[in-house]
């Protein structure tokens, strides 16, 4: 139905490459950084089962969660692996017996980036914040009830943010980020045989907002 295995294959070996090809910082550390927020501004054209009065499951914010491991030093280069998880995206808030019943859907994505951030020497462990951007996987799952219209795409994507970290103890900090998706392969969804509402192309872009902690390492 969709050319999701070889696509994968390709973006997981494009995002390992940013990683393994990135600068190796001086004296640099390991954030680990899980999160909760929210996904919000979905745009995409697959199809959504909501029949709610000028509204769509998309248009809702969802609750999202994740993770981010990143490497830095002084410098103001480091890399980072990055991903984020929104389930319920295509969930209907009201039903009819005429369509399908979504029994489950979901979207995630995982990112290799750049990161340009502040020398570190600047503020020492206050608040450093930084941007990144890169490329990898953007995932979308809908489960309908009856089979009539599923998907399951794995699909080439970039994003862009930017955020900062600030460190309460030596090991012990917190994180803000603020980050767009996108799906940037162009894809025909007649090619994958896939029910959309307009565009010839799947269209799939959101923002997502992430708080969390920090670990250093």
């Amino acid at each position: 139905m969709n050319r999701g295995p070889r696509t994968l294959c390709r973006v997981l070996v494009l995002s390992a490459a940013f990683i393994l090809s990135g600068p190796a910082p001086a004296r640099a550390e390991w954030q680990f950084s899980p999160f909760v927020g929210y996904t919000f501004r979905i745009t995409t054209n697959l199809i959504d089962f909501d029949l709610s009065e000028n509204s769509a499951a998309t248009d809702d914010p969802h609750l999202n969660f994740g993770g981010s491991v990143r490497l830095i030093g002084d410098s103001p280069i480091g890399v980072e692996a990055y991903y984020v998880h929104t389930p319920g995206v295509f969930d209907a808030k009201q039903f009819s017996i005429s369509l399908p019943r979504v029994l489950a859907s979901r979207t995630y994505a995982v990112m290799g980036n750049v990161v340009l951030s502040t020398p570190r020497h600047w503020n020492r462990y206050g608040l450093r914040p930084s941007l990144s951007g890169g490329v990898g996987l953007m995932h979308a799952t809908l489960d309908d009830q009856n089979q009539v219209f599923p998907f399951t795409l794995n699909l080439f994507g970039m994003n862009i943010g930017g955020g900062a970290v600030g460190f309460l103890s030596e090991r012990i900090g917190v994180r803000l980020d603020l980050r767009y998706f996108r799906y940037v392969g162009g894809v025909s969804a007649e090619d994958l045989e896939l029910p959309v509402t307009f565009g010839d192309s799947v269209q799939l872009r959101y923002w997502t907002i992430g708080f969390g902690v920090v670990i250093k390492k």
